[in-house]
């Protein structure tokens, strides 16, 4: 698969059937994804290949994505927040190029891969996973072969729209701030609430879950 398809065709993929990428792939995506551009060449990318069962359940109850408890496999994205140039946050940025090359050599090699930043807290994250301080969980990367077709999703603007020159010239956000205030609060709260509280909270949440 050319690059140009692989990009316009990539879906995020939530459904899984039943077989495992075998461990040899998920380096081969691994191997992709440490040749992304990073800043100052400091390539400080660390991944962990979670395929505990009981661990992606731990996940899903402080927390995760709910989809999450229905796959077997996927990728934590770590990398080396010690950085000078916190302005910009240029660690998180090295770390979202190697999720991008993973996402793509996933597709082109017909396995399906979902980014997912609906996480629990980051310290959490750290505690279950034995993470170092200087190491910052950035990302999940769910995996398996996709269930289904995969359907197309179009873009919300044309590339031209979406462009100016030399300063800004858009028309005023759409978004609705107020809700946008309200949904913040609200995960705030929940993630800071004791786990066997969240757990009882579980299915109220799922609800409001944003489903695709």
């Amino acid at each position: 698969m050319d690059l140009k398809k692989a990009i316009y065709s990539r879906r995020s993929v939530r459904r899984y059937g039943a077989g495992k990428i075998q461990r040899k792939e998920i380096l081969d995506l691994i191997d992709a994804a440490i040749h992304a551009p990073s800043a100052c060449d400091i390539q400080g990318w660390r991944f962990i290949v979670v395929d505990d069962p009981r661990l992606i359940e731990e996940l899903v109850e402080r927390g995760s994505a709910s989809f999450i408890k229905n796959t077997s496999q996927g990728i934590l994205v770590l990398y080396d927040c010690r950085t000078d140039n916190e302005e910009y946050m240029d660690y998180l940025q090295s770390a979202a190029a190697g999720i991008q090359n993973i996402l793509l050599t996933a597709h082109s090699a017909g396995i399906g891969a979902c980014w997912v930043c609906h996480l629990p807290n980051k310290k959490e994250i750290k505690g279950m996973f034995n993470i170092p301080p200087q190491y910052d969980p950035v990302a999940y990367i769910s995996l398996g072969y996709s269930l289904g077709e995969v359907t197309d999703r179009p873009r919300k603007y044309e590339a031209g729209e979406i462009v100016s020159y030399n300063k800004f010239e858009f028309k005023s956000e759409t978004r609705e701030v107020n809700a946008l205030k309200v949904k913040r609060t609200g995960r705030e709260i929940y993630y800071k609430l004791p786990l066997p509280v969240r757990r009882l909270f579980r299915p109220l949440v799922d609800i409001f879950e944003k489903k695709f």
